[in-house]
């Protein structure tokens, strides 16, 4: 029982041992501990030498010798209060350490991109929505839109990805947004890219057989990819939105 308890206080077994036998046998020298442990007398006068810093034990000289000693079992509880009083003023003045290492985190993680994933019809809705309140609430007046236009993608679209895409646009031309759009035209393979600006031209376009929309809106990337079940990624990462922006600018396209 005592052993576990003198561990908790976060010391070791062969420090609770030393500790209890110096309690039995009162005032003695490392040596004397040491034999009756049978433990190397140098790690035992270390130990002693930890336990008095703490100030569990005491120590004295005799004979030019120095003993070590316990003055009473109630230098535990102390030794206890001490530590539960310490503890209450750490976590007192937890919120102000937080704040000055969260300046820390904050720098660490500035460019460190954020992603999220999802992957069913159902949301597509949700990041369309996205979309639109994260452009009016930076008040951004263009985007930029990446889209491929292969007519082997005109199949059937289900009603809700084809009425969510025509909200999304019409929402987005309501509010004067202009959109910026690299269509990759082809029959069954993307063969060549054009530009346009034209709402109606991106109210038709597919949304799915594995068509690709690329939304950049500043430093927020949206990709989203129509399949049977449909599946986007939202990157939030200025480095990568700027590079994004970098090769959109060199895209070589037809008028």
């Amino acid at each position: 029982m005592f052993k576990e308890y003198f561990i908790d206080l976060w010391f070791s077994e062969h420090e609770a041992d030393i500790f209890k036998a110096l309690f039995i046998l009162w005032t003695k020298p490392a040596s004397t501990i040491a034999k009756y442990l049978w433990m190397e007398r140098t790690g035992v006068y270390k130990i002693l030498q930890k336990l008095t810093k703490e100030n569990l034990v005491y120590e004295t000289n005799k004979d030019w010798i120095k003993h070590f000693f316990i003055p009473n079992i109630e230098i535990l509880k102390t030794y206890t209060e001490k530590k539960i009083n310490k503890y209450k003023e750490l976590n007192t003045n937890y919120e102000n350490i937080k704040s000055e290492l969260q300046e820390f985190e904050n720098k660490k993680n500035k460019n460190f991109p954020k992603i999220t994933i999802f992957d069913s019809n159902s949301w597509i809705i949700n990041i369309h929505n996205d979309i639109i309140e994260t452009t009016l609430k930076n008040k951004y007046i263009s985007i930029k839109l990446f889209a491929s236009n292969i007519i082997d993608s005109q199949v059937t679209i289900p009603s809700n990805l084809k009425k969510s895409s025509i909200d999304l646009f019409k929402n987005l031309k309501s509010n004067n947004i202009s959109i910026e759009t690299f269509l990759w035209n082809g029959v069954m393979l993307m063969e060549n890219i054009t530009k346009t600006y034209d709402i109606e031209i991106m109210e038709k376009l597919p949304a799915s057989n594995s068509a690709i929309n690329i939304f950049i809106v500043w430093n927020i990337i949206y990709i989203i990819i129509f399949k049977e079940s449909s599946f986007w990624i939202k990157i939030e990462s200025e480095d990568l939105a700027y590079t994004m922006h970098f090769l959109f600018d060199k895209i070589q396209y037809k008028d």
